[in-house]
């Protein structure tokens, strides 16, 4: 009769667990023992099955996070970097192919700062250096990064930001900007005045 008891509590709970593995909402907490009870009253400890639902984190494609929020999601990786380092100039920023991470340079004090800037806003750094020349030009640029960028989007609507850069050429200060279209292919190249 135990064998029996066993045996039925064990289907009800393999029956248990594959409904609740079909439907469509959260799984909810496992109890760690469920007490099956026998016929002659009494109880026994079993370990319950475990089961895990690995949720798969889709990222958010930058279109879709530009559509969501309705901006480029550039901007908020800049103001993840800046919130990381206050007082920072981003003199260069470079999405990475076939990721949603932005290379990001910025200068503070006398240093570039090299940083890796995820779409969520983590940011990490990856070096430092002295840079005499991006030091002095992102000292005498009167327009930021974010400007330069928002301008260029707004000479080619649809676009998501590929690369910027603060450049010198012949004494004149520019950001060199280009653009990708929502399939990451090349849209347009454009040079704004960074003073």
């Amino acid at each position: 009769m135990k064998t029996r008891s066993f045996i039925a509590a064990g289907v009800t709970l393999a029956m248990s667990l594959s409904l609740g593995a079909c439907t469509d909402s959260a799984p909810q907490p496992t109890p760690e023992t469920i007490s099956l009870s026998t016929e002659a009253g009494n109880q026994a400890e079993t370990p319950a099955a475990t089961t895990t639902t690995a949720t798969t984190a889709t990222a958010t494609s930058p279109e879709q996070q530009a559509e969501q929020t309705g901006e480029d999601p550039v901007f908020a990786a800049i103001d993840a970097a800046l919130a990381a380092y206050p007082g920072g100039i981003v003199v260069d920023v470079d999405r990475e192919d076939g990721r949603h991470t932005y290379d990001i340079d910025l200068v503070l004090d006398n240093q570039v700062i090299e940083l890796e800037v995820d779409v969520d806003g983590t940011v990490r750094e990856d070096d430092r250096e002295g840079d005499d020349d991006d030091v002095r030009e992102a000292r005498a640029a009167t327009v930021s990064a974010t400007e330069a960028i928002r301008e260029a989007l707004d000479r080619h609507p649809g676009g998501y930001l590929d690369e910027i850069e603060l450049d010198e050429d012949d004494g004149r200060l520019y950001w060199e900007i280009e653009l990708d279209d929502a399939n990451f292919n090349d849209l347009a190249e454009i040079d704004i005045p960074a003073n």
